[in-house]
């Protein structure tokens, strides 16, 4: 008897449940029948607790009030002049590099992940090889799959402090590779590329890229992710599409792309946008206008009022005020024993609880997400779901990516719970 065809896409079908909002529902089913002392502390997705700033509110509003005509009508497919122009300043402000906003700037619906969503549609013809560093956002290796792609998974040597290094970054690149995914507070662990690893990768596309240029063939470009850029607090290093090898210019065949949400609290708003070389936006609008039209007028106003010079301030304040919650973590979790790395950027940590391995699995637990969800009632993300698709991904199976942007009330709760549930292990 023959089997029936299915009528989904491969590529769909091997898509399993989103973990990061899969888990807030499955969070909220199970303290559904709790008392509020019992409910499980939810760690897992990566927000922040402090409000939206009413500054953006309130200029929502009041652009409602005045300019109506603007937000019930078709907007612009690569975004209204004046967010596009916002963008370009505040990028010039962060990253001292600047992007022609009539031809180098896009805003996409969807967040950041709709901006990455055109990238690879753009680029991708089907079995294109993107390379993407372990390990990293969960999200990658699906999205590579849908549209066509084949991620290249490289297991940096010293993920944690270095990332990926040149030498891996080499060997990784072949004739079919299109892309390369890289980023600032790479999620989990917060790892920041300084200038000199940044101009070391640099070296590496730049030769590739002249070869490709000689051969004829399409040149490799890079996906910058940088959700998190006004997490980095320390000294900032040098933008990859800043740099140069010799002749060629980096910025000719990066791609940034980021979004208010992280910075500003606006996740619900789903606005994302990308700064890149005219001729790629030139392309990207006409595949984002066939996609989705254009972002939506509400958010697309709301993050011109984020992006507004006096609120770099308020950036930073969020993100100096997530910085000293997740520092605070870090001393609590280690008073309990364990061995917490610090984060170069971001408000994630990334813990190992290998060492505690055997005993939680003598209770029957195979993994750290689990032994935290059942013994201290604290919900992290394990670890092996930042190797999706992976073989080795079990290596990651004892960590777990903890968000610290709750407030120091409730990290102080889970701390607690987490000491006392390793200190039941004995």
């Amino acid at each position: 008897m023959s089997k029936t065809q299915s009528a989904f896409s491969d590529a769909a079908l091997s898509i399993g449940e989103s973990i990061t909002h899969g888990a807030r529902m499955r969070i909220a089913k199970l303290n559904a029948g709790y008392d509020e002392k019992d409910k499980i502390i939810d760690l897992s997705i990566g927000t922040l607790d402090l409000a939206t700033d009413r500054f953006i509110d309130n200029g929502v509003i009041e652009f409602i009030k005045t300019k109506p005509e603007l937000i019930h009508q078709f907007a612009p497919v690569k975004g209204f002049d004046f967010l596009l122009e916002a963008i370009s300043r505040r990028h010039e402000r962060l990253h001292g590099v600047v992007y022609d906003p009539a031809t180098e700037i896009m805003v996409t619906p969807g967040g950041i992940k709709g901006s990455i969503a055109v990238v690879l549609h753009t680029l991708l013809n089907p079995g294109d090889e993107v390379v993407v560093p372990l390990p990293n956002w969960p999200h990658y290796a699906d999205m590579i799959h849908l549209h066509g792609g084949k991620p290249v998974f490289v297991q940096s040597r010293d993920f944690v402090e270095k990332g990926l290094d040149a030498e891996d970054l080499d060997r990784a690149i072949t004739a079919r590779t299109k892309l390369l995914i890289l980023g600032d507070c790479i999620n989990p662990t917060g790892k920041v590329y300084t200038t000199e690893e940044l101009t070391s990768l640099a070296a590496v596309i730049a030769r590739h890229n002249r070869q490709r240029a000689h051969d004829g063939q399409s040149p490799l470009f890079v996906l910058y992710d940088c959700p998190y850029e006004a997490h980095v607090l320390h000294k900032r290093p040098q933008a990859l599409a800043a740099l140069s090898v010799g002749d060629y210019a980096l910025r000719q065949h990066v791609i940034n792309v980021t979004g208010p949400g992280k910075t500003y609290g606006m996740h619900g708003d789903r606005i994302g946008y990308l700064c890149a070389p005219a001729g790629f936006v030139a392309v990207a609008a006409n595949v984002q206008v066939n996609l989705n039209s254009f972002a939506c007028t509400y958010g697309q106003v709301a993050c011109f009022y984020a992006l507004h010079r006096n609120m770099d301030e308020v950036a930073l304040s969020r993100a100096t005020h997530a910085r000293e919650n997740t520092l605070h973590m870090i001393d609590l979790l280690r008073a309990s024993g364990l061995s917490v790395h610090t984060p170069q950027g971001g408000y994630f940590i990334f813990v190992d609880l290998a060492a505690y391995a055997g005993r939680y699995a003598q209770r029957g637990m195979d993994s750290a997400e689990q032994f935290l969800l059942e013994k201290a009632r604290v919900a992290a993300i394990n670890g092996e779901h930042f190797a999706e698709g992976y073989a080795d991904a079990s290596r990651y199976r004892h960590f777990v990516r903890i968000n610290c942007g709750r407030e120091r009330e409730v990290l102080v709760q889970a701390a607690r719970r987490i000491a006392l549930a390793l200190e039941e292990l004995g």
